[in-house]
């Protein structure tokens, strides 16, 4: 399920934009706007289907996502894990697990990534690391992988990293900006950055899902389209809505996958303490 994957590494978007997501200046922003008052944090999601069509023969979908952002000095680690399973009408069905673990430069220019998923008896491993050149947007980056396989892939000079693209989302919804469009490359596929469409509403204020300070006030209900490398059709290949927080917390997620929607609702969070650097 591609869509799936693209789950896994969006929370990185997500965290850092989920936490992390813009468009605006290519130019980094001064070293204390983006990253003022984001709060590391480990988070435990239940995950439930929320609505199938009644031509898809997924019927209900179970698991649970864990995502845990830190703040390691000179960049932002994220580590992802979650375990989703899918009921057919049929009667059968398949649980698919993955870990994301990746490492990016708090100047937005080296991203390191592994993904590993497992459906059913098979398994599979993304591994790599893509540079930009700095400042960002003065010309064409890379990502090397060395799993699946080893090869090279041109990032355009437009591609942002997932973390730099969470907080210059961020900073566009403080600014109070509807639009958003960026080319993002996140490792979760042998292909280079995939077009981002941000929709960003205006900030409500109500109860929080858990009874936590860190989760009141303001948050943005955001919508993202994610659209294949090269797609020329205006339909995405799958969209995802969040209510994000100023700190980079997501309270509520949706996947939308077209003939199903997953959610994702928030049952744990840990605030973690910032690295000693």
């Amino acid at each position: 399920m591609r869509v799936t994957r693209r789950v896994v590494s969006l929370l990185a978007l997500a965290a850092v934009f989920v936490a992390s997501v813009v468009a605006v200046p290519v130019a980094p922003a001064s070293a204390a706007t983006p990253f003022a008052g984001i709060v590391p944090h480990r988070a435990l999601y239940k995950v439930s289907l929320a609505r199938s069509a009644s031509s898809s023969e997924i019927i209900d979908v179970r698991g649970r996502m864990g995502f845990e952002w830190r703040d390691d000095c000179d960049g932002w680690a994220i580590e992802q894990r979650y375990l989703m399973s899918f009921s057919r009408a049929s009667g059968d069905g398949y649980e698919i697990t993955s870990r994301y673990t990746t490492w990016e430069s708090k100047t937005g220019d080296v991203y390191r990534y592994i993904v590993e998923r497992q459906r059913g008896g098979g398994a599979e491993r993304v591994q790599g690391r893509a540079v930009m050149p700095l400042p960002l947007g003065s010309g064409n980056g890379k990502a090397v992988f060395s799993d699946p396989r080893r090869e090279e892939i041109l990032l355009d000079a437009d591609t942002l990293l997932p973390t730099e693209h969470t907080l210059r989302l961020l900073e566009q919804a403080k600014l109070g900006k509807r639009f958003f469009r960026a080319k993002v490359f996140d490792g979760s596929e042998v292909e280079p950055g995939s077009l981002v469409s941000a929709v960003i509403g205006a900030p409500k204020s109500d109860k929080p899902p858990l009874d936590l300070p860190v989760l009141s006030g303001e948050y943005w209900p955001i919508r993202l389209a994610f659209f294949k490398p090269g797609q020329t059709e205006s339909r995405p290949d799958f969209e995802m809505s969040l209510d994000l927080l100023a700190n980079g917390i997501a309270r509520r997620m949706l996947l939308d996958y077209g003939d199903i929607r997953v959610a994702l609702t928030l049952e744990r969070l840990e605030t973690l303490d910032v690295k000693a650097c």
